[in-house]
């Protein structure tokens, strides 16, 4: 039972891990002309940080945890407060800081 627990923790980190590196991926990649708002900057930036240093807690905590429901509900929780920090947050920095 111990791993099953473990593989499942480890499997759905990586594909957390996956998400991320995809996303970082089409943050730096960019094929617009360049113009006078940078394609990767300090707010993309931090927000990779800001993912990485997530799933970092997020596997930490799972793994010294070893609770069942926790891989479940943290997943979720990382994509929800990935895709809000994606959606809300850095275009409202992004308009902040470049407009």
């Amino acid at each position: 039972m111990k791993n099953a627990y473990l593989i499942t923790v480890h499997i759905l980190n990586l594909l957390l891990l996956a998400g991320i590196c995809f996303v970082s991926f089409f943050l730096v990649i960019n094929i617009t002309p360049p113009g006078p708002i940078p394609n990767f900057g300090f707010i993309e930036f931090s927000y990779v940080v800001f993912l990485f240093v997530m799933w970092g807690l997020n596997y930490w905590f799972q793994y010294k945890k070893r609770n069942w429901i926790l891989p479940f509900a943290f997943t979720i929780l990382f994509i929800v407060i990935a895709l809000l920090a994606l959606g809300v947050v850095v275009p409202l920095l992004r308009e902040l800081v470049y407009s």
